[in-house]
């Protein structure tokens, strides 16, 4: 992973076109695969469906676009360890706190879909369902006026699955590896009280 802010779709390094073919062909037999392709042979007319299939497969990337960051934000503004830093009277407004975490395991599950649409029309939607766990090893918080804003970060490494319409897409297990050393969160992500 390179400088930038890493993403699920950098998580899975997910190639639509290199998925195994037998993940590929469990998945257009699956039942709503099945009403889609008779759907657009029925309503779009010049497409053809291994064009139309290919192309979904590889908008799944698209949809993957969510920053390991922000996953990991969401789950530490409920942490009760970090929940206690919005008390303005304990840590008054101004003061800058840098709050080490010890190793710990973020789960998170996401469900974007895929609109499909024939002439502008929406004809169907595919439903993904994403699950990642990432340990973190050695990140440190700064956190000042009751907000999250900015992360220092260890080592990372998880493991995760993407399923489509019940059907297994891709797993992935990693090896560690370091997230971007220092995550500014600008004006800074509120901690949940």
């Amino acid at each position: 992973m390179d400088n930038h802010l890493p993403t699920l779709n950098d998580f899975f390094a997910f190639d639509g076109p290199a998925l195994p073919r037998r993940r590929l062909e469990a998945l257009e037999s699956g039942k709503k695969f099945t009403a889609l392709r008779e759907r657009i042979a029925r309503d779009a007319g010049g497409v053809s469906w291994p064009v139309a299939f290919s192309e979904l497969v590889s908008k799944i990337g698209d949809v993957l676009d969510i920053r390991l960051s922000d996953i990991l934000v969401a789950a530490w503004q409920k942490y009760r360890e970090i929940r206690k830093y919005s008390d303005s009277i304990a840590y008054p407004p101004g003061e800058t706190f840098l709050v080490p975490l010890a190793e710990h395991t973020v789960r998170s599950i996401h469900h974007p879909g895929i609109e499909i649409l024939v002439d502008d029309h929406p004809v169907a939607r595919i439903e993904l369902e994403v699950e990642i766990a990432l340990t973190m090893e050695g990140a440190l918080l700064k956190i000042s006026d009751g907000k999250i804003k900015g992360i220092t970060t260890g080592s990372c490494s998880g493991k995760g699955i993407i399923k489509c319409e019940g059907f297994t897409v891709l797993e992935k297990e990693t090896e560690p590896f370091r997230m971007p050393g220092v995550i500014d969160l600008g004006e800074g992500i509120p901690i949940g009280r």
